[in-house]
């Protein structure tokens, strides 16, 4: 690989971990708090800043409320009255069921989902988002159209379909997680430090790749993610939307993902989820404004080393790199999977720790819708 991942695998830990997370989103209290086993390492560098110029005022911080992860759709379906000792699951596994539906049918096509490696949340016998986004992942491995409901192609396909791949988990530790650790790092992807821990670091590699793949997003590694590895290295995935003669940034603000491009290449060179802004109004201290990131083509003027408080008193960055006004990529100790900046694109913190030495001022930052 080149520099850029060299780099990030040799430093991977994050100066920041004794820093507390305010956050109240969900996705961020699932993974940055209690998914901790590889934030417990340290270490340091020595980054290049630029002479300082005018201090912009900056616009970022703050999360939204919005995101929740759980199942909870209650729409009644025909069978939820069965009792559950005269269940027969082998058999209910053969009937089709849609968002929406609850009951024991719903029930075995979560358990099935489950045991071939595709997440849908607890098994409750309720048909919401994440059991939708399991059968969508599902459909999508077995080349069905992914509409998210278990018709009967999809009821079919989920009775011959067998996968002997790898599946893990968040926390799980192994030297199956290292050789996870190790594909993502040699991939555009920085899982943090090759040490066996499915930690925070690995799950946010995990999710660059899913959304750049498309496919839904999880904690997990199972059949769907090598879906999405199969599509990265077909050349399906993460072909560069312009060309420069020199290093570039394209964020991708539907796919919440920064992608890093060398010239002449036709895949990333590091690929990394974020957050940006979360289009909600804001006020704070006489100050109010729209939490937007803006689109279009850009070129990194100011920097600052370290960690930096908002001018305007609303958040918290680290080594920001300015772009435009006072929009800057930084790292945050909160990036979870949906908008939640005022306006700036949050990166994890051990990629921006590296990040100022790798995109010097001047370069092209272009923030695609």
């Amino acid at each position: 690989l080149v520099g850029l991942l060299a780099t990030a695998c040799a430093r991977g830990a994050d100066p920041v971990s004794s820093e507390p997370t305010t956050s109240g989103n969900t996705v961020a209290t699932d993974v940055a708090v209690s998914m901790t086993p590889d934030d417990t390492s340290s270490s340091s560098s020595t980054i290049s800043t630029a002479t300082p110029g005018t201090d912009p005022t900056e616009l970022d911080a703050g999360s939204a409320t919005s995101g929740a992860t759980t199942d909870t759709t209650t729409t009644s379906a025909t069978d939820s009255t069965q009792p559950a000792d005269e269940v027969d699951h082998a058999s209910l596994r053969q009937t089709p069921a849609k968002p929406g539906d609850t009951g024991h049918v719903v029930l075995a096509l979560q358990e099935r989902l489950s045991e071939l490696g595709f997440a849908t949340g607890s098994a409750d016998g309720s048909y919401g988002r994440r059991t939708t986004d399991a059968v969508t992942a599902f459909q999508l491995v077995v080349d069905l159209e992914p509409t998210g409901e278990a018709d009967p192609a999809t009821i079919a396909a989920l009775g011959t379909y067998r996968y002997t791949g790898p599946q893990l988990h968040a926390g799980d530790e192994g030297p199956s997680v290292t050789e996870l650790q190790q594909r993502l790092a040699r991939g555009p992807f920085d899982p943090g430090p090759v040490d066996g821990k499915y930690g925070t670091r690995t799950v946010e590699a995990v999710w660059a790749l899913s959304k750049l793949a498309g496919i839904p997003v999880d904690r997990d590694w199972g059949p769907v993610d090598e879906k999405a590895w199969e599509l990265l290295t077909s050349g399906a995935v993460g072909q560069p939307q312009e060309s420069h003669d020199q290093r570039w940034v394209e964020v991708d603000l539907s796919e919440q993902l920064m992608k890093i491009y060398d010239p002449g290449s036709s895949l990333p060179t590091l690929v990394s989820h974020i957050s940006s802004g979360n289009g909600q109004a804001w006020s704070n201290e006489g100050h109010n404004g729209t939490s937007i990131t803006p689109k279009g083509s850009f070129a990194i003027y100011h920097r600052i080393s370290g960690w930096r408080e908002s001018s305007l008193d609303i958040g918290r960055l680290y080594n920001p790199l300015y772009f435009t006004g006072g929009i800057a990529l930084h790292g945050a100790l909160s990036v979870p999977l949906y908008p939640a900046s005022h306006g700036c694109i949050r990166v994890p913190m051990h990629i921006a720790e590296y990040l100022p030495s790798e995109l010097p001022n001047g370069t092209t930052v272009h923030v695609l819708a």
